[in-house]
């Protein structure tokens, strides 16, 4: 995750809350804490049932809950968890709502003293749902919209879906919640980020967290934009984000997924503050790079665990049959001992990047187009700009 207007103003807002441990300084605590260890921010995929059927969606989520966890089993998992003292669980599905036992399972990891946040389609968040969701202790609900209402609703593959969705944040927003929106770019969305993020601003949701996209469940590669697209975007994101800063605007700007997009704002920032510049590149040597296998996990529906949520195509063990703490922690799993030294195994432009050691490149990409230890297809930085470390 690159949190472009931390890097490019010096505040954040969810982010300080969930992941700094509410400090704003330039390197927090918190997230030095959390860059050494193998606690990992642990995606779980708590259902695979979904109200909506999105084009786009790396679960492939439809009505089936077959094998899932049963409530006991969770409260098994959440127990190692809370063991672990894991930083944060973030619930999602298919869309957790439909799963009955989502707040008993939330409660008793807020028992556990973990903490956790939501990540939902928001077309059922009604304003008494929001309030349960307060007082049930979840730190922040991520809304997943993909564009303006047509669409969105075009992405959801169900009409409406847009307005149930953002009526859902805002109810969330009014109910005292931490709240933002994901949004995925394809080559059907890429001209609604502005409309978007200008929706958010007036409504001040703190919050605009956009994906790239990720071939996986449903989606492949023919849906992605290309690289001169991708860093024209970053480019208008890193002037938005000063924009909304100048402002007083509250909304902070993140990416997630593309790791050189740290790399890439560090490098514009030098062209206008030296010191600013530095400063950005000491937080991303812990906020940046691909956390997959090391400091992010996902857990799916059935208990199988993989590197991160959209890496269902390979498994290193399975909750059901052994903790998750021993998955994790004495891995015998060869991809996870491999993540965790990537720099040994980096190939081709990854390879010979000067910025490797912050970046790495997204291996799960870089595995969909064929070769997991070589480049990241959506990398869109020049040779030039590889070549030698310039901060």
């Amino acid at each position: 995750m690159i949190p472009i207007t931390k890097m490019v103003t010096g505040k954040a807002t969810v982010s300080k809350r969930i992941t700094y441990g509410g400090e704003d300084s330039d390197v927090p605590k918190k997230l030095v804490e959390m860059s050494k260890g193998l606690r990992p921010v642990v995606v779980w995929n708590i259902t695979k049932a979904c109200n909506l059927r999105c084009v786009h969606c790396y679960a492939s989520a439809d009505v089936s809950t077959t094998g899932e966890l049963t409530t006991e089993e969770c409260k098994a998992v959440v127990e190692d968890l809370a063991e672990m003292n894991v930083p944060l669980i973030l619930f999602s599905g298919g869309e957790p709502f439909l799963r009955k036992d989502l707040f008993e399972i939330a409660k008793y990891a807020k028992e556990g003293g973990l903490k956790f946040a939501l990540s939902t389609n928001g077309t059922l968040i009604t304003t008494e749902v929001a309030e349960k969701i307060k007082e049930t202790g979840f730190e922040y609900v991520g809304v997943s919209l993909d564009g303006m209402p047509e669409t969105n609703d075009k992405f959801r593959g169900v009409k409406g879906a847009f307005e149930k969705a953002f009526e859902g944040l805002l109810n969330a927003k009014e109910a005292g919640l931490q709240t933002g929106i994901r949004f995925t770019v394809t080559k059907f969305n890429l001209k609604d980020v502005p409309a978007i993020i200008d929706l958010l601003a007036e409504n001040e949701i703190p919050r605009f967290c956009l994906y790239h996209l990720v071939p996986s469940g449903r989606a492949d590669f023919s849906y992605d934009i290309s690289l001169k697209e991708r860093r024209e975007l970053v480019d208008w994101l890193f002037d938005k984000a000063i924009e909304l800063h100048d402002e007083g605007c509250e909304t902070e700007i993140l990416t997630v997924d593309n790791p050189c997009d740290g790399v890439y704002v560090c490098l514009k920032l030098r062209e206008l503050d030296e010191d600013l510049a530095v400063k950005a590149f000491e937080f991303l040597k812990f906020r940046g790079g691909d956390k997959s296998g090391a400091q992010l996990a996902n857990i799916d529906m059935h208990g199988d665990v993989h590197p991160n949520q959209f890496w269902w195509d390979h498994t290193c063990g399975n909750v059901k049959k052994e903790k998750f703490s021993e998955i994790w922690l004495n891995p015998k799993d060869e991809l996870l001992i491999k993540l965790r030294n990537k720099l040994n195994y980096l190939r081709g432009k990854c390879g010979r990047c000067a910025y490797k050691d912050v970046c790495g490149g997204f291996r799960l990409r870089a595995l969909r187009a064929g070769d997991l230890w070589g480049d990241d297809p959506d990398c869109y930085l020049k040779e030039e700009e590889i070549r030698h470390r310039m901060i």
